[in-house]
């Protein structure tokens, strides 16, 4: 199937720009965080529907994936504190040629105010639905588009201010809004054998939701670059960077991450890596280890575990992965 890329980019520029939220790009795929979310130009199993479509055309006729992740900043288990947050992702996908199927949940609540013993939280959660389309422009280059139809819930909480944890669990929700929007992710593939260059650009359409009291929040554009290479049967090195700047809850914001996997063994493999802010001049880093093990001939159980410098970031997932 056939459809204009320009025309597609020409409907996101001409979307609204609104105010910015949440949501990076590493929010799921077991895969691609255990290697620090350096996955652009790796994507080739189902968790492609969301980090790059055009990479499905690199993988197997058919695959799927279900999985969660969870991914917190700040020390949860202490009081709370202005800026904390959690963000929860679940997502499934089937990925075939052309086309792909994608269904991706994604909540993420910030500490907002903290007076005395009340603190208040906001909560930015989106349903994405997805439908992907491939089309071969020459040998080894493939386009791909994710359009989108997205459900956004904004809301407000209250609890007490007796741990931060407690706080993201029991607070009671005071507001709540909800609308839909569509957008639209495009992306490129390039299989240079045994090198990959991928590119993403995500949100082109920036959908924005808005609270009860009509402030908008917007999910902002991205646009990420990767190169992948394989030096060997069971190795695959890779480094992602964000090509553009966004502003997120936590500041400016730009990534570059780098990652690698390696195949232990017919049933076991490890994989490693890092991403830092190049707009955060502490220059924390954020790092990731992951492993999967095969179940069967065609199924795969990964998980993946990620660690900041300080005890800021913290997150773990799991994940099943099939493919055909």
């Amino acid at each position: 199937m056939r459809f204009s890329v320009v025309c597609l980019l020409a409907a996101a520029v001409l979307a609204p720009a609104l105010a910015s939220a949440q949501q990076p790009i590493e929010s799921v795929g077991g895969r691609a965080l255990g290697m620090g979310g350096a996955f652009v130009a790796v994507a080739d199993d189902a968790s492609a529907t969301y980090w790059n479509a055009a990479g499905l055309a690199t993988g197997g006729p058919a695959a799927a994936t279900i999985g969660w992740a969870d991914f917190r900043t700040g020390n949860q288990a202490g009081d709370p504190a202005v800026g904390q947050t959690r963000r929860h992702s679940y997502f499934s996908s089937l990925g075939t040629l052309p086309l792909g199927l994608s269904i991706a949940r994604i909540s993420d609540t910030r500490v907002t105010a903290v007076t005395g013993v009340t603190a208040r939280t906001e909560t930015l959660a989106t349903s994405q639905y997805g439908i992907n389309l491939l089309q071969t422009l020459i040998q080894g280059l493939v386009v791909g588009a994710n359009l989108k139809l997205v459900r956004g819930t904004v809301s407000e909480a209250t609890g007490t201010a007796v741990s931060a944890s407690s706080l993201f669990s029991d607070a009671t929700e005071t507001s709540s809004h909800s609308s839909n929007a569509f957008d639209l992710d495009l992306s490129v593939m390039a299989d240079l054998k045994p090198v990959r260059i991928g590119v993403v650009m995500k949100n082109l359409r920036q959908p924005g939701f808005t609270n009860v009291a009509g402030i908008a929040t917007r999910l902002p554009r991205e646009v990420r670059g990767g190169v992948s290479v394989t030096p060997r049967d069971g190795v695959t090195l890779a480094l992602d960077m964000d090509l553009d700047t966004v502003d997120l809850w936590d500041g400016p914001r730009r990534m570059i991450a780098m990652g690698g996997e390696y195949r232990l063994s017919a049933k076991l493999v490890g994989r490693a890596g890092m991403r830092w802010n190049l707009k955060d001049d502490t220059r924390r880093m954020i790092y990731t280890a992951g492993t999967s093990v095969r179940v069967s001939k065609s199924l795969w159980l990964d998980a993946h575990y990620t660690q900041g410098d300080i005890t800021r970031d913290r997150g773990f997932g799991a994940a099943l992965r099939a493919g055909f």
